[in-house]
């Protein structure tokens, strides 16, 4: 199973066509299924972020699909959303391996995902950004703004919820 983003509307019977949208801001993603079988869905953004990407589920039959920050997790197969995440913010996402869990930010705090549900929001802790650079098992590195030009890293251990940091939000932006 794959997925891509399409920079633009297929034509018309390039492929079979799935419409998942509500809303005319949307995004186009082509599927392949397990026969190799290609079709494309489009989907609604939300109104809070310009993030989009696809990401296959390990050990799952499932792709997400984040849309202008809302989360799709589509079924190739079955050409169908099988859900959607609880928030529709999303500005970054990983799978971390170790821990089974969609490590996800909005850009000002961080939250876990077991699939489509969400199952802890931190606080807030980035002045208005926050990426992903690596994984070392449960503990996902980062650098989160600070209001620098570099930005400030952090690590996260999605087991233990730990957080460390050298600038921390409520001491210097209050």
């Amino acid at each position: 199973m794959e997925a891509e983003i399409l920079e633009r509307p297929p034509q018309s019977g390039d492929y079979e066509e799935h419409i998942f949208s509500k809303s005319g801001n949307t995004l186009w993603v082509k599927f392949y299924d397990d026969d190799y079988i290609e079709w494309a869905g489009v989907f609604s953004k939300s109104e809070w972020s310009s993030f989009n990407t696809v990401l296959s589920i390990p050990n799952e039959k499932l792709v997400l699909v984040v849309a202008g920050g809302q989360g799709y997790f589509v079924d190739p197969n079955k050409r169908e959303i099988v859900s959607t995440t609880d928030w529709d913010s999303i500005n970054n996402i990983t799978f971390n391996e170790a821990t089974g869990f969609l490590v996800a930010t909005d850009g000002l705090r961080l939250a876990l995902f077991k699939g489509p549900q969400l199952q802890w929001s931190g606080e807030r802790i980035s002045a208005d950004g926050i990426s992903f650079t690596k994984q070392s098992g449960p503990v996902i590195s980062g650098v989160l703004n600070d209001l620098s030009p570099e930005g400030c890293k952090f690590t996260f251990n999605a087991n233990t919820l730990e957080f460390n940091t050298s600038w921390v939000l409520a001491e210097n932006w209050g």
